[in-house]
């Protein structure tokens, strides 16, 4: 960026470079904190280096180039890591993050937990298995980071008898996923009931009249 500009900015010149950078949207979006208060700051930091430079015995504009430097390296420090929480956060809701696994074997995983009374695991196996098995059916469309209530909406229009049910299992899989937890015996034993639902569907619609 600095490239296009003089080496040798006077404080003027320094402080426009500033708040010409300070302008860009990214700067604006998911800062949380005052540019305007931050513009002031540096405004009058320019300034005081501007009337003590001579006294300092080190050159003005090396003193403003390098506080220039680290106030934008401050600057994108505090903006980028909100704006990535940000993007981290738009794909932490997602059902299967690197989750391979075909339906079958979710489903055991979800008997196992069931089985050692872990009710929170339980319920976000049954949803995946259930959700897995209408991808590998070809019922549903895949897409990456597809959430919880995203993937019961699609597995709710291709099994319709199921589509309260699996919106319910939704919210508890969220909640044991990236919620408290907490769920009960019952929250486990509806998801299975769901997947049950989901699983005997299509064999059902396919079976010979």
């Amino acid at each position: 960026m600095l490239l296009d500009v003089p080496v040798d900015p006077d404080a003027d010149t320094a402080r426009e470079w500033a708040v010409d950078e300070l302008a860009k949207p990214e700067y604006r979006e998911g800062s949380g904190f005052s540019l305007d208060a931050l513009w002031d700051w540096l405004g009058d930091l320019f300034d005081r280096i501007g009337d003590a430079g001579g006294s300092l015995g080190i050159p003005g504009a090396l003193v403003v180039g390098l506080i220039v430097a680290a106030a934008l390296a401050l600057i994108t420090w505090l903006v980028l890591g909100p704006l990535r929480r940000s993007r981290q956060g738009a794909s932490a809701g997602a059902v299967f993050d690197d989750d391979s696994r075909p339906w079958r074997q979710i489903r055991d995983s979800a008997r196992d937990a069931q089985s050692r009374g872990d009710w929170d695991l339980a319920v976000v196996e049954w949803f995946r298995a259930a959700v897995r098995l209408e991808l590998e059916r070809g019922a549903i469309l895949d897409s990456p980071g597809v959430t919880a209530h995203e993937a019961a909406l699609r597995v709710g229009d291709a099994v319709p008898r199921a589509r309260a049910e699996i919106s319910m299992d939704a919210d508890a899989f969220d909640r044991a996923r990236y919620g408290a937890g907490g769920l009960s015996e019952a929250q486990a034993r509806h998801a299975e009931a769901t997947f049950t639902a989901v699983e005997s569907y299509r064999r059902t619609e396919a079976a010979p009249s």
